[in-house]
């Protein structure tokens, strides 16, 4: 059997390469190699140096009456389709496809692809998984006719594809994924050291996406770190949700493998990283192994807020991470903070007061406008208000939009908070 993963292309009104790989389709490919498939990528989104943009094609906007920012045009990001044709024509034949996908509002890329496929062969079974397949499997069910969808992650899903795809006996061990697929010559790597997050913040949907924290073994990310450097990889992101949790059994021997063959990397953590568990020695080995883009999960000053959305770090132990950072000779430059912004409830002066507050420590604020997600107690409560609903579409729910139609903010004072959090 054959089969063909595909990373499809983002729809949306903005898009930026934070060393985006496709993370579940290589985890997917050694399941997959176990049974014998041979497995065949396309990953719309590379090769794109990163952190950098990804190559823009305007399209027609969504069939629906959006806000749509006068500065902001609805685009295709990735290769083009010819691209993709050409690869999917040096493919050859395959027997089964797997898309993934990540924001729900980007699912119009998906339907991009399957356009595509359908052109190529009518077919050809096309098995969807995923952030979008999880929290909206219905709406991806009815609105791109796929044959399967996977809702949840891999392993609660295993016996359902393996009747559907016919499999039986495993043939082999698992091999990691760069044993199974072509490397495609990009500048950056991005490992996970586990998935999941313990923690239940009420605007994140960590926990219903891996069914928990589910620590991974050490010498596999060691053993991915080395296959990059071999390749003269030097950029690396985390992708953890929660990569200082357990430093010590988990991250610190990763670290310290590196540091002793003198394997130097530049790391970085574009999701975020939980400013509570950086103590001067977490600090120092941040610096020590070339932590290079370092963002803390703050949110909001509001301790009102904090204590509701889940009580992750106070305003007090936010200052003393940032402290120890600096202290053990992290650039401040290096340092960004995201604070959310269109919470329900959460007014202007609010994000006003949280950028000022980050300002003083001589560190960088990056404004998240908030996206609500099905399933999480943000959700619930918009849900109450009659603000969203599973009925609604996901792109209603895209991030650049969803504040426009629910928060009556003033968009001149939204606009100058953005430039004062940029200046």
């Amino acid at each position: 059997m054959k089969a063909l993963l595909i990373n499809p292309w983002i729809a949306d009104f903005a898009a930026y390469n934070f060393w985006i790989r496709p993370l579940g389709l290589y985890r997917l490919a050694s399941w997959l190699d176990t049974f014998g498939i041979d497995v065949s990528i396309i990953d719309c989104l590379s090769p794109f140096d990163a952190p950098g943009k990804l190559r823009r094609k305007i399209v027609t906007n969504p069939p629906f009456n959006l806000p749509i920012p006068m500065d902001r045009s609805f685009a295709r990001y990735g290769i083009s389709k010819k691209e993709f044709r050409q690869r999917l024509h040096g493919v050859g034949s395959f027997d089964v496809v797997f898309i993934t996908s990540i924001m729900s509002y980007w699912y119009l890329g998906i339907k991009w692809v399957i356009d595509e496929l359908k052109r190529y062969s009518h077919d050809i079974p096309i098995i969807l998984g995923g952030i979008y397949a999880t929290l909206w499997s219905e709406h991806a069910q009815k609105e791109l006719g796929v044959d399967f969808v996977c809702k949840g992650p891999l392993e609660i899903n295993q016996d359902k594809l393996k009747s559907f795809l016919g499999l039986y006996n495993e043939i082999r061990h698992a091999r990691p994924w760069y044993e199974i697929l072509p490397w495609d010559f990009v500048n950056y790597g991005a490992v996970r050291t586990a998935l999941g997050c313990p923690f239940s913040c009420t605007y994140c949907a960590s926990k219903i996406l891996t069914g928990g924290f589910n620590p991974l073994d050490t010498k596999d990310v060691i053993n991915e770190l080395l296959f990059y450097h071999l390749k003269g990889v030097r950029q690396i992101a985390f992708y953890d949700d929660a990569l200082l949790v357990d430093f010590e059994k988990r991250l610190l021997p990763i670290l310290s493998f590196l540091n002793k063959k003198q394997i130097l990397f530049e790391f970085h953590t574009p999701n975020g990283l939980h400013a509570r568990l950086i103590n001067e020695k977490v600090a120092k080995w941040l610096v020590r192994s070339n932590f290079r883009t370092i963002r803390l999960s703050l949110e909001t000053i509001s301790r009102n807020r904090q204590k509701i959305t889940g009580g992750k770090v106070s305003n007090e132990e936010f200052k003393e991470a940032v402290n120890l950072l600096l202290k053990a000779g992290m650039p401040s430059e290096n340092i960004g903070v995201y604070l959310l912004i269109g919470l329900p409830g959460q007014d202007l002066e609010e994000v006003y007061e949280s950028i000022i507050f980050v300002k003083k420590l001589g560190i960088r604020p990056y404004l998240a406008e908030f996206s609500p997600i099905p399933g999480t107690v943000e959700w619930q409560h918009l849900e109450k208000m009659h603000l969203v609903s599973k009925d609604m579409d996901p792109i209603f729910t895209n991030n650049t939009l969803f504040f426009r139609i629910y928060s009556n903010y003033d968009m001149e004072r939204f606009n100058s908070l953005k430039r004062l959090a940029r200046s």
